[in-house]
């Protein structure tokens, strides 16, 4: 029975038991298995750690839709080299064609495999800030991933541009499957967007989420990406694909909220105390947040672009 098959003959189950029962299948190239979290639907889970050469900088997750008459990947990878194992895995799964690929933000871990997909002819959907925020940003990028991630793979990894973009949320239908494309403005960063599948209410939400991972913040605008985590939850989703970590019940979004949510709180507090940058950055400390992967990484950071934020949303008053 082909791994397809396995989660069809499983849809009574519920999406969490899914998760937990489920064999792994389809393994792509040593960048680990697609993993079936739902009839049809399927995660590639990326490493929860900083990119890295031992990585190869794949740290994010990617996601398949296999529809009735063709595949939908949410995600394309980190490189060149990600992208083609990542659709070489697709065609071991089903002979079903890949008919679409959504960029979920212009992120490097996320979109560098874009050029695996284009080469096959195979369109890139993202919003329109996400293609601006990739040409002004992404001549450079893969130079700041060979940093952290030096590795032959990002040799042949070229910037591959998202060739159907669209400008706000929308229905959307490809391979005889219907999505939900949501946009909530400037959030997580320029063009975020989350996928809605409402056959199985698996909701892949990008960069939007970060589930049992320290985020990296320094391109949101907290505010609104607090209330866009709160509608999401609203949707009432089976269960949630992040970006980072493992997939989980919308329950968790609460979570990702929180650390926005006290991470804010905690920098307008020493704002109006008066603390200064670098004091708010070696002081402020989130216990509850402390065991989270990449916590020592990225939450120095986060801190230092929160009171950037702060401090220009109350000069601008």
């Amino acid at each position: 029975m082909d791994c397809l098959a396995v989660a069809l003959s499983r849809a009574a189950r519920t999406a969490i038991a899914i998760i937990a029962q489920l064999p792994l299948c389809a393994l792509a190239a040593g960048f680990g298995a697609l993993q079936p979290i739902a009839p049809g639907v399927f995660v590639q889970r990326g490493a929860d750690e900083a990119p890295s050469t031992a990585n190869r900088g794949a740290v994010a997750n990617l996601g398949v839709l296999v529809a009735p008459s063709g595949v939908i990947v949410v995600n394309t990878g980190s490189s060149a080299e990600q992208g083609a194992a990542l659709l070489a895995a697709i065609a071991r799964l089903t002979d079903r064609p890949v008919v679409l690929a959504i960029d979920t933000q212009a992120s490097p871990d996320q979109v560098l495999g874009n050029v695996a997909f284009r080469a096959r002819g195979i369109p890139v959907l993202a919003h329109r800030a996400t293609e601006a925020f990739m040409r002004e940003h992404c001549d450079t990028c893969i130079a700041d991933v060979k940093s952290t991630a030096d590795n032959d793979a990002l040799d042949v990894t070229k910037v591959a541009w998202p060739s159907r973009l669209i400008d706000g949320s929308q229905s959307i239908r490809a391979g005889g499957r219907a999505l939900r494309i949501l946009h909530y403005g400037w959030t997580e960063r320029p063009g975020s967007l989350a996928v809605l599948d409402p056959e199985t209410g698996v909701l892949f939400a990008g960069n939007l989420a970060s589930f049992g991972v320290v985020p990296q913040t320094h391109l949101g605008r907290l505010d609104k990406w607090i209330a866009a985590l709160g509608e999401l939850q609203a949707l009432s989703p089976a269960i949630v694909v992040p970006g980072h970590g493992p997939p989980g019940p919308a329950a968790q979004l609460a979570q990702m909220r929180g650390y926005l949510q006290e991470l804010l709180d905690g920098v307008r507090a020493a704002y109006q105390r008066g603390d200064g940058l670098m004091e708010t950055v070696n002081s402020l400390q989130l216990p509850g947040y402390r065991n989270w992967p990449l916590y020592d990484t990225n939450q120095r950071r986060n801190v230092h672009f929160a009171y950037l934020q702060v401090e220009q949303d109350d000069l601008q008053k």
